[in-house]
């Protein structure tokens, strides 16, 4: 029995992307250790952190599992909302971008396809940072919610995707520079709570947070995997991605397609 034509098509990308990441293992590997060091220095950090302090009541009281959850998904997410225009990029680079969205496969499907192998890499940074915070610095992950935990991820996904897809039509029409993707990895460092609370902010910084997807999606993650709360109880945080996901990915689709087109009638598709 055939694989369906799109199923086919994303195996494909994932084995040609998979071929080339084994030419450089060692990558992989010093990203580990590097993930490592930064837990080791979020739990010194965390040891000096009040734990009745403002903000850490989802957490337990633990700044180093409010810390590691937010450190954990805000890596996953920044390659979401990236993977899109590095792979525009890299395919420019190569001069694979005019051949590519020639075929017959969508020019967003093969945009989507390029990205899913650097996608599972970062999922199993994902899993191997969890991991640790849980076996060598003794996080309780047991009380995660399994079914809030993977929609809340599942919606926050859907929404970096939808950004990280603007970014890639922004980096066809112009090239070099991406303000949208620039503003957004900025706004969720600051504004986003992954390493410190929202509610530790002053009031003025609050009002910005509020339209900050990053806010949402962790406030999420957070009460769903360490307070081991509900769908039930998360109405607010999974309905304002529900809405941000439901709306921005078609929009993200619309967009890209036009970049696509004025790429083509400006004949700059193969300049970079």
């Amino acid at each position: 029995m055939r694989m369906p034509s799109l199923l086919y098509k994303a195996w494909a990308f994932i084995k040609r992307d998979a071929r080339i990441a084994m030419s450089y293992q060692i990558n992989f590997f010093l990203t580990s250790f590097n993930s490592l060091f930064i837990l080791s220095m979020l739990w010194f950090i965390g040891r000096m952190v009040d734990p009745k302090a403002l903000g850490l009541g989802a957490s337990g009281g633990s700044y180093f599992a409010f810390a590691l959850v937010g450190y954990g998904f805000y890596q996953y997410f920044q390659l979401a909302l990236s993977s899109f225009s590095q792979a525009v990029q890299q395919e420019q680079y190569s001069g694979c971008l005019e051949a590519m969205v020639a075929t017959k496969t969508k020019p967003e499907q093969s945009i989507l396809l390029s990205s899913l192998f650097a996608n599972i890499q970062s999922f199993i940074q994902l899993i191997i940072i969890l991991a640790a915070g849980a076996l060598f610095f003794h996080v309780d992950l047991g009380r995660a919610n399994i079914a809030s935990s993977l929609l809340a991820f599942l919606l926050s996904l859907a929404v970096f995707t939808s950004f990280g897809i603007l970014s890639a039509a922004f980096i066809i029409v112009l090239k070099k520079g991406d303000p949208l993707g620039w503003a957004l990895m900025t706004l969720n460092f600051v504004f986003g709570g992954a390493f410190f609370p929202v509610e530790q902010m002053p009031p003025w910084m609050r009002v910005f947070a509020d339209f900050v997807p990053a806010r949402y999606a962790l406030e999420a993650l957070r009460s769903a995997i360490i307070g081991g709360l509900g769908i039930g109880e998360l109405k607010r945080p999974l309905f304002i991605l529900g809405v941000l996901a439901l709306s921005l990915f078609p929009f993200s689709i619309f967009v890209f397609r036009l970049g696509i087109r004025k790429a083509r009638r400006d004949g700059s598709l193969v300049f970079y």
